[in-house]
């Protein structure tokens, strides 16, 4: 026989809207004050003794709100200033759900959209701190995988604090195409304008991996000595912080998704991998691959290449979308791409 669940906790996560918001914020600024004033009815003192709240540092402000617009949540991700040697490491401030909407799922959905926003500016590790005066706290953070970590900064020594912490997976994006398709030029302004905005990034021309002769049989593009040499960077890249790794280069093989998933891997987890494609007309990408390729051998080459491999690249079909970019700004491309990735837009709301 089945327990039937309160309708009030089955319907819950349909009933709030979760935004990212300004820092000044006065709807979130009046919750967190409420939270504040609770933390310090149950702790005896608030929490800005330990770690004053300012826009310092803050990624993302994020304010549920009601079907009819009522405040009802909110939650603050803030870049670490107490993991100097993890750059990725990003903190949760002021999780905080309003008295009489409790126990309907509002934190978990909070949480949700947390981990979404912090996986959208590349942290690579979530840190928080709680205390055994929040028991349901507690118990959430548990039950959405997190786990026990040793005190950090201000918190060390004090008994009645918990640290927590949870590992993000490092997000992939390959730029596919033929040649003179514009797929290391947009990769280039993607990685721009998402760095420029505050988001962890890096960006790998993995063609540079390649370039060795002579290549062994049966592996003419050094794909071998490529996944080799990724597998060797993920983790440095990691370990500087950076969750997020767009890469340009051609994608012939239906396994090489998840050879990236595998190169990227990380106590996190598989990398989730986009594949996005760029295309142009024959007649752009050949006016582009004249412009930039020296007479001779390597013009020859990459004319004859760039008709054979989009042939091809349309054939395989194995990009999640297709992006033009005849007639628009590199940047204008980026934009596209990662919006066709699902990746954040710099410009729009992180959610």
């Amino acid at each position: 026989m089945s327990r039937a669940i309160p309708a009030a906790r089955r319907y819950a996560p349909l009933m709030i809207t979760v935004l990212s918001v300004p820092f000044d914020d006065e709807r979130a600024q009046a919750l967190w004050a409420e939270q504040q004033a609770e933390i310090a009815e149950r702790y005896g003192e608030d929490d800005e003794g330990h770690a004053p709240l300012t826009a310092d540092g803050v990624a993302v402000s994020l304010l549920a709100l009601e079907e009819d617009g009522t405040p009802v949540g909110t939650v603050l991700a803030r870049w670490s200033q107490y993991h100097p040697g993890e750059p990725g490491a990003i903190e949760v401030k002021r999780l905080y759900v309003i008295p009489s909407r409790r126990d309907r799922g509002y934190g978990r959905v909070l949480m949700g959209a947390y981990e979404k926003a912090c996986e959208r500016v590349g942290a690579t590790r979530i840190v928080l701190e709680t205390g055994t005066a929040q028991p349901e706290a507690v118990s959430l953070y548990e039950r959405i995988g997190y786990a026990r970590a040793a005190d950090y900064g201000p918190y060390v020594g004090e008994s009645e604090l918990i640290c927590m912490t949870k590992a993000l997976p490092t997000r992939v994006l390959v730029i596919n195409g033929t040649m003179g398709a514009g797929k290391t030029s947009t990769a280039y302004a993607a990685v721009g304008l998402l760095g420029a905005a505050g988001a962890r990034v890096a960006m790998i021309d993995a063609d540079a991996l390649t370039d060795a002769e002579p290549t062994p049989p049966g592996d003419r593009f050094h794909q071998g000595l490529m996944f080799e040499g990724l597998a060797a960077l993920a983790p440095v890249y990691r370990a500087r912080g950076y969750g997020l790794v767009v890469i340009a280069r051609v994608i012939e093989d239906a396994d090489d998704r998840d050879r990236y998933a595998r190169a990227f891997a990380s106590d996190a987890g598989l990398a989730p991998v986009s594949v996005v494609r760029v295309t142009a007309s024959a007649s752009t990408r050949a006016a582009r691959l004249v412009a930039r390729e020296p007479e001779g051998y390597w013009q020859e080459f990459s004319l004859a290449r760039t008709e054979e491999l989009e042939d091809s690249l349309d054939s395989l079909d194995l990009d999640d979308a297709i992006v033009s970019t005849e007639d628009v700004s590199r940047d204008d491309a980026a934009r596209a791409v990662l919006d066709a990735a699902g990746w954040w837009v710099p410009g729009e709301p992180l959610l």
